[in-house]
This record gives C-alpha cells, structure tokens and sequence, in this order.
C-alpha cells in the first residue's frame, strides 16, 4: 500500500508545477541580494570579505525557509483544490496518502532552499566575485528547508483553504522576525527563528544576539514540538475532515 502510495506521489513530484514556480521565486528572491552589497565589497581582502558575507548564509536560509513552507502548504492545498487527493483516496486510505505526503514535501522543502543557495551565491558572484562554498552550510540550509517543507504540510492541511493557507504558513515563518524586533526573549521561541537556532545559524544577522538564543539542545526540542504539532494537527484534521 505504502508503495503504491510513494509510486503516485512520485509521479506527481515528477512533473510538480508548484515546485517549479516556487524554486523559482526563492532563486530570484536570493538574487536581489546582489542589490543590497555596496561594490567596494568586490575591492576588500578576502579575510574581510569572508567576514562581510558571513551573515548572509543566515539571510538565504531564512528566504529557503520561507519558500519551503509555503511549497509544503502549497502543494497539499493545490492538489485538494483539483481533487487530486479526493482521487487518490478512492485508490488508498488516508493514512498511506499522509505518509507519503511527508517525504515529498520534506524533498521539496530541501529543493527550494537549495535554489536559494544558488541565487545567493549567484547575487555574490555578481557583486564581489563570489565566496567559497561552505559544506556544512548548505547542509543545515537544506535540512532546514526540509524541516520547513513539513511545517507547511501541517498548516495545509489545517487551514485547507487554498489562498489563506498560502498567507498562513509565510506569516507563521515570518511573524518571528518582526516580534523579534520587540520581544526577542519570546520571538526566539517562534518557528522561524527556532529551526534557524537548532541549525545553528548566526542569529545576529536577524537581530538576535548569541547572549539571546538558546541552547543547541534546546532549540532542537522546540523545533521537533512546532513540527510534531504540526503534523499533528494536520493529520488529525486529514483523516477526520471531508475531501472534496
């Protein structure tokens, strides 16, 4: 069952239009950076630029994060809007369907950050000639798109109307960076900023001191209870709510 429901799952991934538009608004989105690098960057030391770009590995994951939610709540609400879940339940139950619904938003959510690691890299290429790749960045923004690709699963599947679903699951990501601005002490505890936290990015490019984050161990808990809410949620209301 679990097989049929990945081999669906699969197919649809395969030719995913959301996915497409939304990889590309993250790329472009890291794209503008470029605007914002004053160009005697390009002129500085290389120690110094490296010091300069340091903060951007936080800001290119924060617009993955994002885009990654917004995906995952995107692909659940489009597929229900054109009764592509309403068809696959009269092929699956409804648990085999939620599974599979996971990983691929999970996938997803990594794609899209991964497009704006490219359009962050691209911009800095643009303006100052590029910075080296650092590994282990572009792996805590991948799994951090991931982590978001299932928040915005869960807001999907709760809210379920398409366009509110949409604005939702972007506020829910982005409403940490403007309480921030006024409450840090709370703030930090916000999804946004938490996942940011338990991935062990440089909070200070978005505000937060280190003095002001939490610990590794407990930003990782706080991040695993948002998603397991999360999901949580949105699976109770998949398999208790009509699909039309």
């Amino acid at each position: 069952m679990i097989g049929a429901a990945l081999r669906a799952q699969s197919r649809s991934f395969a030719g995913d239009i959301v996915l497409i538009w939304t990889v590309a608004a993250s790329f472009v989105m890291s794209l503008s950076l470029a605007t914002s690098i004053p160009p005697e960057f390009a002129d500085a030391p290389a120690d110094v630029r490296d010091t300069l770009t340091a903060p951007f590995s936080t800001v290119l994951a924060t617009y993955g994060a994002v885009l990654a939610a917004v995906y995952g709540s995107f692909r659940y609400t489009i597929d229900r809007r054109d009764g592509v879940v309403a068809q696959r339940l009269m092929l699956q139950p409804r648990w085999a369907t939620l599974v599979v619904r996971a990983p691929a938003s999970a996938l997803g959510g990594a794609v899209v950050a991964l497009a704006a690691i490219v359009g962050g890299h691209v911009a800095l290429g643009i303006a100052m000639g590029g910075i080296p790749v650092d590994g282990a960045s572009v792996g805590s923004t991948l799994a951090l798109g991931a982590v978001a690709g299932l928040w915005g699963l869960g807001v999907g599947l709760v809210i379920q109307a398409h366009l509110v679903a949409l604005f939702v699951a972007s506020l829910s990501m982005g409403a940490a960076l403007l309480v921030a601005m006024v409450w840090k002490a709370g703030a930090i505890y916000f999804p946004l900023l938490a996942m940011l936290d338990a991935f062990r990015f440089d909070l200070t490019a978005v505000g937060v001191m280190p003095k002001e984050s939490l610990d590794g161990p407990v930003a990782a808990l706080v991040t695993i209870g948002w998603i397991l809410v999360a999901l949580f949620a949105g699976g109770a209301s998949f398999m208790n709510r009509d699909v039309r």
